[in-house]
């Protein structure tokens, strides 16, 4: 029984000795890991964390004051100022006996208000609050502020109020954002740019002077205010497009229209107008169809200015050359399917160039059928038709190529020349920017850079080029038969005195749903590049359902030789292109890696905001704007 007692109480298990021990290492690596952490926070990086407590705490303070949106050349196109809500507690200030008629009095002095209404808001005893007025002067703060002190139931709050200095310019390029965070535009797409700060890297490895590097005096500091966005648009060249649309529309009564311009060296637009626009300072009383940008937007069948692409793809392909015989069957071929096609005026034997020059439908069908389907078909994607052009503004519409993909012989007998296919007016232009820019397909663009309040930069964008279409040496043809459509085809009133204009006319019949093509509803197009031997711009005129005449060369050529005279008199002017006319900073598709490509893709391109990671679409640089 002893012996049992001996070794009833329970020892201590080892291991609790090997815990203990662990533990308090731990415990010392932890403690050392704190203070390596303090030292550097305390001294290695003492500015950099010192700007940016700073920085937080400012912005608890005050809210985040919307970037500005400009133009090329740093011309302001949206800005926000500071206004104020003037608002009272009616309920408060009568159980205080304040003497309401003096409130009334002082406060319709600083409003510039009607003191009678006042009076009535400031009466109403059971409400907690009423709104005296919105959107006051900033000015008058000060004065506010000492009746608020004065009377304790006066109340203001500081707004932004979105102003934009030029009004109806650019109006659906620039668009507009609602209070539910909906809108058009670049207001829209790079909202989160506008409406937040982003932080600039405090430590980047890059190579000073190459596209990435960055000038960053200062970088990470930013201040209460948020991204400015600078376009790629410039203001002149804007009003010129939007005047000239106007007048020519307003002229043969059409309900839209639109224009763009082009840099043939970037694919830079320069320009986007649609008619009818609208004024952005009061767009809530605009329609929606006013609001919509009708370049990127509108979808129609573009006529024979599409007969670009089958000429280049045959000549490109070795099957034909521009002195290469159709014979246009005098105006009347029937197809397989019995269908007749007409030419304006009946035409024999014509050259391919000829084709273009006179327009001949009937030359252009048998051109196809040299080429063969599958390689037309083939050069019309790799003009960038049937995919977004990947342009950084929302609601892009793609077209319809589906005629081209169930191709029978009414597929023959229309889209060889521009019918049964829709396209948008940006697509088009590109694509006759190919032409201009000796054979290379480039993404359009419409933003130049964004920089953070303190003017430290967040995205540079640089031209993309996507893909090779033609040899240099069959754009060079190409160009000289469009130069022959203008001298001495078609297009003649498009034609500018000192320069050589490559351009092509385009009438479309338009058909409406369960109907087939309505007799008298056209589509007018004019689109060409200048100077011909030395592209600088290339620009395309659209015109919906004109009255009173029969062919683009009368509605919209005009419209295009005013564009493009003064267009080209103040680029000639001034210092304008950035990049010249050597593409230095062009960026090859080919040499962008496979997940920054996805991330560039047309099918991808985001709806409200781009990557600020997306390599493909931006490059950082230092720089002013």
């Amino acid at each position: 029984m002893k012996k049992n007692l001996q070794y009833s109480g329970k020892q201590p298990a080892p291991i609790s000795v090997v815990r203990l021990i662990f533990t308090l290492v731990v415990l010392q690596v932890g403690f050392l890991l704190l203070i390596g952490k303090l030292f550097t926070l305390q001294f290695l990086d003492r500015e950099a964390s010192t700007e940016t407590r700073a920085d937080w705490r400012s912005r608890d303070k005050q809210s985040v004051k919307r970037g500005k949106i400009l133009d090329r050349h740093g011309h302001v196109l949206g800005i926000s100022q500071d206004r104020l809500w003037i608002s009272a507690d009616p309920r408060y200030l009568n159980a205080k006996n304040v003497n309401l008629n003096r409130v009334a009095a002082e406060l319709a002095d600083v409003l510039g208000a009607d003191k009678t209404q006042l009076l009535a808001q400031l009466r109403r005893k059971q409400r907690e609050f009423v709104s005296l007025q919105k959107n006051v002067d900033y000015e008058a703060l000060d004065a506010i502020r000492n009746l608020a002190k004065k009377y304790s139931g006066i109340r203001y709050k500081v707004k932004q109020k979105r102003i934009y200095p030029k009004g109806p310019l650019a109006a659906q390029v620039i668009g507009y954002l609602n209070e539910a965070e909906e809108g058009e535009g670049v207001e829209f797409y790079y909202n989160n740019y506008l409406q937040k700060q982003h932080r600039v890297p405090l430590h980047r490895s890059v190579n000073v002077g190459s596209p990435g590097s960055e000038a960053r005096q200062g970088a990470g500091i930013l201040g209460n205010y948020a991204c400015n966005v600078a376009l790629t648009l410039d203001e002149y060249i804007q009003d010129i497009a939007e005047k000239a649309l106007a007048i020519g529309c307003r002229k043969w009564n059409a309900p839209r229209g639109t224009a763009i311009v082009l840099a043939v060296s970037t694919s830079e637009i320069l320009a986007m107008a649609s008619y009818p626009s609208y004024d952005l300072n009061n767009y809530a009383h605009g329609n929606e169809e006013t609001k919509r940008n009708l370049g990127i937007w509108y979808t129609y069948e573009p006529g024979s200015i599409f007969k670009i692409v089958g000429a280049a793809a045959a000549l490109n392909e070795g099957i034909m050359n521009p002195s290469s015989s159709i014979f246009c069957q005098n105006g009347r071929y029937r197809l397989p399917n019995g269908r007749t096609v007409k030419d304006v005026s009946a035409k024999g034997w014509l050259t391919l160039a000829e084709v273009l020059h006179k327009s001949s439908n009937i030359g252009m069908i048998k051109i196809v059928q040299r080429l063969g389907h599958k390689q037309f078909q083939a050069y019309i994607k790799r003009f960038g038709f049937g995919k977004l052009t990947g342009i950084d503004l929302p609601y892009e519409q793609i077209g319809n190529l589906y005629a081209l993909s169930h191709w029978d012989a009414n597929s023959l007998g229309s889209i060889p020349y521009g019918q049964g296919i829709a396209v948008t007016p940006l697509q088009m232009v590109n694509a006759l920017n190919v032409i201009a820019n000796g054979g290379i397909l480039r993404r359009p663009y419409i933003t130049k850079e964004i920089r953070d309040g303190r003017g430290n930069l967040i995205k540079k964008v640089y031209p993309i080029e996507m893909q090779r279409v033609l040899r240099p040496e069959i754009a060079k043809q190409m160009t000289d038969i469009l130069t022959g459509v203008v001298e001495n085809g078609s297009g003649r009133r498009a034609k500018i005195e000192g320069y050589l204009v490559a351009g092509k006319t385009g009438t479309a019949q338009k058909a409406e749903r369960g109907k087939g093509y309505a007799a008298g509803k056209e589509v007018m197009s004019f689109m060409g590049f200048l100077p011909a031997d030395d592209p600088q711009i290339a620009i395309i005129v659209t015109i919906d359902e004109p009255k009173g005449a029969r062919y683009s060369s009368q509605v919209a050529a005009p419209i295009f030789k005013q564009i493009a005279t003064q267009a080209i008199q103040y680029i000639e002017q001034t210092d304008f292109f950035e990049y010249g006319h050597k593409n230095d900073n062009v960026i090859s598709r080919r040499n962008v890696n496979t997940s920054d490509a996805n991330a560039f893709s047309s099918d991808s391109v985001p709806r409200n905001s781009l990557d600020l990671q997306t390599a493909s679409t931006s490059l950082e640089q230092g720089g002013g704007l």
